[in-house]
């Protein structure tokens, strides 16, 4: 009997299976450069003109800091990856939030000489938590709205909320 148990346990295989964690990915594409849409990126001129909070600080070297909204800050990370203008990753937690820091990931892939396509990759979510309810519905409307910003030069027309 003994040796039947170690002879079965020799021969079988355990699968062990980790949940699927929740990302978001979107890929836009735009009728820039891949450095047009590197500095909309980086640059804070251009990043306020799409962006949901304004761009307070931007230190583009790997450990720099990444702050968007001035008082009070609404998201604050960290460069991982910096390679321009092809990719930019750093990290994400939004301010006052007790879900964990996230990673945020740019990349940038000409498409002929006068097109790009721009792939925002977000990961790290435990569960489909606040902070990834509230990405889901943001990164969209980023990315139309930096679209729109470089190919007409014209900020989107944001709906104003109608006072109940």
């Amino acid at each position: 009997m003994k040796a039947a148990i170690v002879a079965l346990l020799a021969t079988s295989t355990l699968i062990f299976a980790e949940p699927v964690k929740p990302t978001f990915h979107y890929t836009i594409f735009i009728a820039k450069s891949a450095q047009d849409v590197w500095n909309a990126l980086t640059q804070k001129q251009l990043v306020d003109r799409y962006y949901l909070a304004p761009l307070q600080t931007l230190e583009l070297k790997k450990n720099g800091k990444i702050i968007y909204g001035s008082k009070p800050e609404l998201i604050t990370g960290k460069i991982i990856e910096i390679d321009a203008p092809k990719k930019l990753v750093h990290s994400f937690v939004f301010a006052g939030s007790t879900d964990p820091e996230t990673v945020v990931s740019y990349k940038i892939q000409p498409v002929g000489d006068l097109m790009c396509s721009l792939s925002i990759t977000h990961t790290g979510f435990p569960s489909e938590n606040q902070s990834f309810l509230n990405i889901s519905d943001g990164w969209p409307v980023i990315a139309s709205s930096l679209k729109t910003v470089l190919e007409t030069d014209k900020s989107l027309p944001w709906p104003k909320k109608k006072k109940p």
